[in-house]
Formats: structure tokens, sequence, C-alpha cells
């Protein structure tokens, strides 16, 4: 913006020198605006940008909590089927040493001329 622009409606004569000085200072108000529009607008930006990674901070640490509890859930399930499998596992043990037993038993009733009492209807 040139001088004799600013000042052709406020002046008759450009070479004023109070009107001068104003507009210079006017130009120099101008570009410190410019400069602290300019800084402000660079801490805004920051200011987004911290606000993001304090979001993503939040967002990780939340999503680890629920992925802990998710795994913990998971454990529990495994465990509870491991007990399950545990035992029907022992049962199927005790069931073959009870036929084992039953077949010992039999065999030493049988020697002295023994059975066990089994009804018929």
């Amino acid at each position: 913006m040139s001088l004799e622009t600013a000042l052709r409606f406020e002046a008759d004569r450009v070479t004023n020198p109070n009107l001068r000085k104003a507009f210079e200072a006017q130009v120099e108000r101008i570009k410190y605006d410019e400069v602290m529009a300019d800084r402000e607008n660079v801490v805004r930006l920051e200011k987004n940008v911290n606000q993001r990674a304090t979001w993503n901070e939040k967002l990780e640490e939340s999503s680890w909590g629920k992925r802990i509890r998710s795994e913990a859930d998971v454990i529990k399930a495994e465990m509870r089927m491991a007990a399950k499998a545990a035992l029907s596992v022992r049962r199927v043990a005790l069931k073959q040493l009870l036929e084992k037993e039953y077949e010992i038993w039999e065999k030493e009733l049988s020697l002295k001329g023994k059975t066990f009492y089994k009804q018929r209807i």
C-alpha cells in the first residue's frame, strides 16, 4: 500500500510530515498485527496438535485397559474349560480304575467259589 493510496482521502498534500509519520506508524502497526496473527496461528496449530496427541495417548491407555480385561476374560474361560477337561479325564481314569478293581475282586471271589450278588428281575 503506497503513501498516496493511504492518504488520498486524508490529505490534500502528501508532503505533510505529520501525516507521513502517522502513515509509517500505521504501517508498523499493521506489520506487528500480522506478525502477532502468525504467532497466534502457530500457537493455535500447536495447541491442536497437543490436544490430538493427548487424545491419542488416552485412547491408547483405555484400549490397553480394555485389552487387558478381555484377555483376562479369555484366560478365565480357558481355565474353566481346562478344569472341565481335567474333571472329565479324572472321571474316565476313576471309572477305569473301578472296573479293574471290580475284575480283580471278581477273580478273587471266583477263586473262593463266591460271586457278587446280582438281582434278576
